[in-house]
């Protein structure tokens, strides 16, 4: 359509755009992303604020016990301050034997039906070093040499006799009244005496 004002006439350019049924500009479409801006722009901050957290929350689990992170370590050096079973039985056996005290009274029983026999064994142990020794003799004879001793005290002095005397084990027990007794079957250095005796007495 051609304008009034329009000073030059209408030519076929004015009747193509009389044949348009749109007139003027139209706007080309906004892409996704500038729509959506707003969204992803908060959803991109709240990400970024997650992993921070994650870092964060991270980092202090890692320094509470350096045993989590390495438990190998740990349990090695647990064992190396704990002894071996074997050591320790070593340690034990190297400990030296508790000294026995010669001064405890001792009674020598004679109980072979030798003549002189607690004699003998009382000078056999004075000679050892043994200071309180009296004598004794039994009414019934016995096969084996035996020590006794009434305190759980004198157990260790009481086993030292016992090995002196080739007696075995010693044994506690109230049968006598003397802190150790020995009973005594045969010469000291005879079969079953044990120690070495000059056989007087």
């Amino acid at each position: 359509m051609a304008d009034s004002q329009y000073p030059y006439p209408p030519d076929r350019f004015d009747d193509e755009a009389d044949a348009v049924s749109f007139h003027g500009a139209h706007r080309a479409e906004l892409p996704f992303w500038r729509e959506n801006l707003l969204y992803i722009i908060i959803i991109g901050a709240a990400a970024v604020l997650l992993i921070v957290l994650l870092f964060f929350i991270g980092g202090m689990g890692g320094n509470g016990d350096d045993r989590a992170e390495d438990p190998t370590s740990a349990a090695a050096e647990s064992e190396a301050a704990e002894p071996s079973a074997e050591e320790t039985t070593a340690e034990e056996e190297a400990e030296p034997a508790p000294e026995p005290d010669l001064s405890t009274p001792v009674l020598v029983v004679n109980a072979g039906g030798i003549n002189g026999l607690a004699g003998t064994w009382r000078d056999t142990l004075e000679g050892e070093g043994w200071e309180d020794i009296s004598v004794a003799t039994s009414d019934n004879a016995q096969q084996e040499p035996v020590v006794f001793y009434r305190d759980e005290a004198d157990a260790d002095t009481a086993q030292a006799l016992a090995e002196l005397a080739g007696a075995g084990e010693a044994r506690q027990s109230d049968e006598y009244d003397a802190p150790i007794t020995l009973v005594a079957v045969a010469e000291p250095g005879d079969a079953g005496g044990g120690a070495e005796g000059d056989g007087e007495g």
